[in-house]
């Protein structure tokens, strides 16, 4: 009998609807960009990280290039993230991906529901050679880490290729119970390349879900640069900053 290729791809919107991320409804045509039912537009694009890049002053980056996030992590951007990573919805992740997408690379947004940002690039090449999401730190066999979600995702729209090539050599205690102190010294001998790996003279875009200190995507790159990259740039759905106070709730 012969496999409907088509019929499989679209298998995933049939058990599992397009849902706001942040909210969870289900999506219409009037959701924002695709992405967004229109009770959230208010909240999401007060917690829009604009610019998308984030300044070294706040983070400790000693390995990358540059980084940058779509949001900042507060509110019902927290809830969504929570929501994939705790909360079993692992398929809100590829709503979050679009918005990185979009709002840190320039995609033009989808028209629908359901419907992939599309992305034209700014020169005839890539500007990375591939896309390398960060190790979680309690691997759970089967299920993918919200970082590698956000990494396939990202590949589509953009068209470069996703590589697992990084491991955690002592996970440790989870990073939300270590000081930042303790943070920086953990991480900086955490993370290596597997045996072979070989990115001699590639650009590399590193993907995570939240960068807090810098540490993690710091540390990330350091292996990688070992392993032959000339520079590596992160991502992430979203970053922990002290919002700006034009972007703060105002009280009643």
């Amino acid at each position: 009998m012969r496999t409907d290729f088509a019929q499989l791809r679209r298998l995933p919107d049939l058990l599992f609807p397009r849902r706001c991320p942040f909210c969870g409804s289900l999506l219409g045509p009037d959701a924002l960009q695709g992405t967004v039912c229109p009770a959230c537009v208010p909240e999401e694009r007060r917690l829009q990280h604009i610019p998308a890049r984030l300044p070294e002053g706040e983070h400790d980056f000693y390995a990358v290039r540059e980084a940058a996030a779509a949001y900042y992590y507060e509110d019902i951007v927290r809830t969504a993230v929570l929501r994939c990573k705790r909360g079993g919805c692992f398929w809100y992740a590829r709503e979050l991906a679009d918005r990185v997408a979009v709002l840190v690379f320039g995609a033009l947004p989808a028209k629908q529901p359901g419907k992939m940002p599309q992305y034209a690039g700014v020169t005839a090449l890539p500007l990375y050679s591939c896309i390398v999401p960060v190790p979680p730190n309690k691997p759970r066999p089967g299920v993918p880490g919200l970082p590698l979600l956000l990494a396939r995702r990202l590949s589509a729209v953009l068209g470069i290729p996703v590589v697992t090539l990084l491991y955690i050599k002592n996970p440790g205690r989870p990073q939300k119970e270590l000081t930042r102190e303790e943070r920086l010294r953990r991480a900086k001998a955490a993370f290596a390349c597997r045996p072979g790996t070989d990115l001699t003279g590639k650009r590399v875009l590193l993907v995570d879900d939240i960068i807090t200190t810098g540490a993690t995507a710091s540390a990330c790159a350091a292996a990688l640069l070992q392993a032959g990259a000339i520079e590596v740039t992160a991502a992430a759905i979203a970053a922990t900053e002290e919002l700006p106070k034009v972007q703060q709730k105002k009280e009643r």
